[in-house]
């Protein structure tokens, strides 16, 4: 079976940045699957961290069913996503498991660090998935196969130094706008302006 991952940093941001192109791949086919590295607990003003991740988390496993996705909890906190080698392992595992052919992930040039290391996590994951001397955590089979890893611009179109990105290829996801915005819709913390 044809499969797709969308890695994002944050609850929402996968809805903003990747839904789309997600969804145009689950309309071609592609079993799709869902997972942000982070569980939102630092995205309100209003709750405090624990009742924010867990709210978040409910709304991210809401979003996720809205697109049709196979939800995948997060790994860390927010602000807590570093490329080491235990998050690593943690997601090669995940790559291993669900061997996507298409990967959905941030820019490497990004203004944000948990973005950047997402991408950097989820690329390197998808590395490793035909290296039997990388162990992941748990530890899962490697299978050598062609995975395409696509990354999204990052809001406001500019890299950490304010520089100007450009696109190289664009995914025009008109047509499934609507379920988009119900699964952004899904997120009520960061969408009241809390986050």
């Amino acid at each position: 079976m044809k499969t797709a991952i969308a890695i994002a940093a944050h609850p929402d941001d996968i809805e903003f940045m990747m839904a789309g192109t997600l969804l145009l791949l689950k309309k071609a086919g592609y079993q799709i699957h869902y997972l942000n590295l982070a569980g939102g607990n630092c995205g309100s003003l209003e709750y405090d961290s624990a009742t924010t991740g867990s709210i978040r988390l409910e709304e991210s496993r809401k979003a996720a069913q809205v697109l049709g996705a196979h939800f995948h909890p997060p790994l860390c906190n927010d602000l807590e996503i570093m490329y080491d080698q235990s998050t690593l392992r943690r997601l090669a595992a995940i790559i291993r498991e669900v061997k996507p052919t298409v990967l959905l992930t941030h820019s490497p040039a990004d203004y944000m660090e948990d973005h950047i290391n997402t991408c950097r996590l989820a690329v390197s994951a998808a590395f490793t998935r035909g290296m039997p001397n990388f162990a992941s955590d748990p530890p899962r089979p490697t299978e050598s196969y062609d995975c395409t890893v696509y990354h999204c611009l990052p809001h406001g179109l500019r890299d950490p130094l304010r520089r100007r990105l450009l696109a190289g290829a664009f995914v025009n996801t008109a047509a499934v706008h609507e379920t988009k915005l119900e699964a952004l819709k899904a997120h009520q913390v960061s969408s009241t302006g809390s986050a």
